[in-house]
């Protein structure tokens, strides 16, 4: 069948299944269709803008993500090592564990789907549809790897290089954090003449030991600054000793051995000597010249600088004639530095005077109530700058000198536990036992105010119970919450909700300090078999 149209006649298509389009602007409702087409512009164009910018969306994903992560892994971090401290305080295993891999896979998808119905004969409620889509789908995934390989476990219980306590004194690390954390103990040599006797003292550092002899006080303490120290404790002495040392530091310098001497370049052996030298690394050989002789000598120089620990001797605490800086040996063999100022120390010359002698060590037979200082208590109470003053004789005796000991990475983390402890338990003593006026402080800190009112000496050093309004981080152990507060203290009352209590102003925690020293050490000795995997992000457009 013929239809006609105008003139001409035109084959009737729908007849044959075909359907002319018609465009927006011609055929019955072309008002309508211009509408729907221009209300799908801006749809068209979103969806056309979405599928170019996958890769923007991308990045701040990645971004976004990153961020995230990274503050996970910083309260993950904290909390294991606070976990371990308070396993410490108990006398539990440690268990250190590491995350070393964050993964996370990152599928982007868009969608554009369109509907459109051609032709005139259909029903007036159809209508056109255009739909867009878009998705992201983020699946992370992480390991957690626990470190006890033999090689972390060897680190970890070797006493610790001095050059991490040098680099930590020289970021700026209070001494006092430094001579808590870093050291078990101190040793007082007393020489009191050039061909000897030669006596030591040794003061421990050790928190846990010190509860006890706090227990056994029935009173409070009435007696002279110099019988004091016989009724103290080790740990209470290493605390008024690193006190008095108000100046601590580290200094480093490079070993010098003495190879030959009285050498003439003149001299036809030693020209040819001195060729052969000459040809030497000049960064490990040194050529002095010595103009009273006329004469060379001739030193090797070792490859590694070394560390020595020093501190500000006044008059008052060794006896010298001037006030001088004085070296600290350390370790079990000692540095033998005898100055804080030299960069080249000469090594297997002859020892100074009195070096030569045994000493003989002197020990604590326990605490008392004397009528004079026990010769332990004697040498302590000269060092700190107590009693009567010593004026030192020919050659500058007698002579005080210290000697450190440096503590392991393990050994740090028991202190700290057994540090926890002894606070926990001196504040239930001094609680229960009110009436002895007892000068103890818990949480322990860098001094007593009340003696010695210097800048600093409320400073907390490491607490766990801190308020939980200015907590940066907390966590629950054995069913009891631990709350660890920023460094500085809170800035006044204003916001802080109805179970905070009042915290001093002047009053800085230096909790967070220490966490950061201890995660340090502990990466000191991560090895590259403890981390199996490498970090990846896959990302799929």
């Amino acid at each position: 069948m013929n239809r006609v149209s105008g003139l001409a006649e035109v084959p009737d298509r729908a007849a044959a299944g075909v359907i002319p389009w018609r465009g927006p602007g011609t055929g019955p409702g072309a008002g309508n269709e211009r509408r729907r087409a221009f209300r799908r512009r801006p749809v068209i164009a979103a969806g056309l803008s979405v599928l170019l910018a996958g890769c923007g969306v991308s990045s701040v994903f990645i971004k976004s993500e990153a961020i995230n992560f990274g503050g996970v892994i910083e309260d993950t971090t904290n909390k294991l090592l606070v976990m371990n401290l308070l396993r410490a305080r108990d006398k539990a295993p440690l268990h250190f564990s590491d995350i070393p891999v964050v993964r996370e896979s990152i599928q982007q998808n868009v969608s554009v789907s369109l509907l459109q119905f051609l032709g005139g004969r259909l029903p007036a409620t159809t209508t056109d549809t255009l739909a867009a889509g878009a998705g992201v789908q983020v699946s992370p995934s992480f390991e957690i790897n626990h470190l006890h390989s033999k090689d972390f476990i060897t680190g970890i219980s070797s006493p610790i290089d001095p050059r991490v306590v040098k680099y930590a004194l020289d970021r700026g690390i209070d001494r006092r954090i430094a001579l808590l954390l870093f050291f078990s103990a101190v040793e007082i040599i007393e020489t009191r003449s050039e061909k000897g006797p030669v006596s030591t003292i040794r003061i421990a550092n050790a928190p846990r030991e010190a509860i006890e002899v706090i227990k056994r006080r029935t009173a409070a303490f009435t007696g002279t600054e110099e019988l004091r120290c016989d009724s103290q404790s080790d740990f209470e002495r290493y605390l008024k000793l690193f006190n008095t040392l108000r100046t601590f530091f580290a200094t480093s310098y490079r070993e010098r051995r003495l190879l030959a001497r009285d050498l003439r370049p003149g001299d036809p052996n030693d020209s040819r000597n001195l060729q052969a030298f000459a040809a030497l690394d000049q960064s490990r050989v040194q050529l002095q010249y010595d103009r009273e002789r006329g004469t060379y000598s001739l030193f090797s120089l070792s490859n590694e600088q070394k560390v020595s620990f020093c501190f500000y001797d006044d008059e008052h605490a060794l006896g010298g004639a001037v006030p001088q800086y004085e070296a600290i040996e350390s370790g079990s063999a000692g540095a033998g530095r005898r100055s804080c100022s030299q960069s080249i120390v000469d090594v297997g010359v002859e020892a100074a005077p009195g070096r030569g002698i045994a000493s003989t060590p002197i020990f604590f037979r326990g605490e008392a109530a004397l009528d004079r200082p026990s010769a332990y208590c004697g040498i302590f109470n000269r060092f700190v700058g107590l009693g009567p003053a010593v004026k030192p004789g020919p050659g500058g005796y007698p002579r005080l000198e210290l000697k450190l000991y440096l503590r392991s990475v393990a050994e740090i983390f028991q202190f700290l536990g057994d540090l926890l402890y002894y606070q926990e338990e001196v504040r239930g003593f001094v609680d229960a036992n009110p009436l002895l006026a007892l000068k103890l402080n818990s949480p322990v800190t860098f001094g007593y105010c009340g003696d010695r009112d210097e800048p600093g000496c409320d400073d907390i050093f490491l607490r766990l119970d801190g308020d939980p309004c200015n907590a940066r981080f907390s966590l629950n152990y054995r069913g009891r919450d631990y709350h660890v507060s920023n460094f500085d203290p809170p800035g006044g009352a204003a916001g802080r909700g109805e179970n905070c209590r009042p915290e001093p102003a002047a009053r800085r925690d230096h909790t967070l300090e220490i966490l950061a020293v201890l995660h340090q050490l502990v990466g000191l000795n991560k090895s590259a078999s403890d981390i199996r995997g490498t970090p990846a992000v896959q990302v799929l457009p």
